[in-house]
């Protein structure tokens, strides 16, 4: 079996990964986890806040720490992430909100993060 973990950017990729995704790849053996980008940390009160890309700075620390926690073979990482709201500091998006093909767009971006 493998574990798909996914980074969602808020509730509603989170929602959409759990009702829609986790039913369909399950028939073929794999097991979806979605959770919000972490944005802050209380630590006085022990408490996470999640959800809004405010930076893909967090994003990037937030998504290596769960590479640490589960780095074993099975697991597999992925991203969802609005297009239209990525924050200046996403590799790449300068230049790629210069392109108009979307398709493009998204292979500007997911080369850049890579």
């Amino acid at each position: 079996m493998i574990r798909l973990h996914i980074t969602a950017e808020g509730q509603t990729e989170q929602a959409f990964a759990k009702i829609v995704l986790t039913p369909q790849l399950a028939s073929f053996h794999v097991f979806v986890d979605a959770r919000c980008v972490l944005t802050s940390k209380d630590k006085r009160a022990s408490r996470e806040y999640r959800g809004g890309l405010l930076s893909y700075e967090k994003a990037k620390k937030d998504i290596q720490n769960w590479l640490k926690e589960d780095n074993h073979p099975e697991c597999r990482f992925t991203t969802m992430f609005d297009l239209y709201a990525l924050p200046d500091d996403f590799p790449g998006v300068m230049q790629a909100k210069a392109q108009l093909d979307h398709y493009k767009r998204v292979e500007m971006l997911e080369a850049a993060m890579k």
